[in-house]
């Protein structure tokens, strides 16, 4: 893939990619998860990240990045987020992933920005 990942200009193209392996991403730091810790939530965020953005840099080296991860605990409070963009359709593009478990909900949101 990395040759063909070289000619990827659009964001779109790789976008039905992402959204399979973000919730991979996820799963490999939180799926063991049982409980919500407020001592590890920073490397928990960190961690799945830095996971991400290299999955996506696996998948094309012509995009800047953006990558912001929520974790919260499951307790029944609500949550709620928003972003606007300004941008050019025609190549940037953006994702969200929300995945969740019994202890915690992770919500991946990823944003490529064409070079």
């Amino acid at each position: 893939m990395a040759k063909e990942a070289d000619s990827i200009t659009q964001f779109a193209k790789i976008k039905q990619e992402v959204d399979l392996r973000i919730p991979q991403c996820i799963e490999k730091v939180l799926g063991s998860v049982k409980e919500y810790s407020h001592k590890q939530v920073d490397e928990w965020t960190g961690t799945v990240g830095e996971s991400v953005l290299e999955m996506l840099q696996s998948l094309s080296v012509n995009f800047k990045y953006i990558v912001n991860v929520s974790v919260l605990e499951k307790k029944g409070a609500g949550f709620h987020t928003s972003s606007a963009t300004f941008w050019d359709a025609e190549c940037d593009a953006a994702t969200t992933c929300r995945w969740d478990n019994k202890a915690v909900f992770c919500i991946v949101q990823v944003f490529g920005i064409g070079m």
